[in-house]
């Protein structure tokens, strides 16, 4: 339900911002786009957990560190 919920904000966001650069207010579109950073920061957060947004932003929610990164283990060559 509230991958539902999560997806029906954003897809009201995209709407917001397409209808602002179809029209005369087009002028104004970063003003609404550097106003969707607080309604993520802010107003998602009463309505989701901070677990919940890490998992619904992308598949890297429960990342365990036990395992060392190869890359950054490697030695370089030379």
């Amino acid at each position: 339900m509230k991958m539902h919920v999560f997806t029906c904000i954003q897809l009201f966001c995209l709407i917001v911002l397409w209808v602002v650069k179809s029209t005369r207010a087009s002028l104004a579109f970063p003003f609404f786009l550097i106003l969707m950073v607080p309604l993520r920061g802010h107003l998602m957060t009463s309505f989701f957990t901070q677990k919940e947004l890490r998992a619904l932003d992308g598949d890297q929610a429960d990342v365990d560190d036990d395992e060392p990164d190869f890359y950054a283990e490697a030695p370089l060559p030379g």
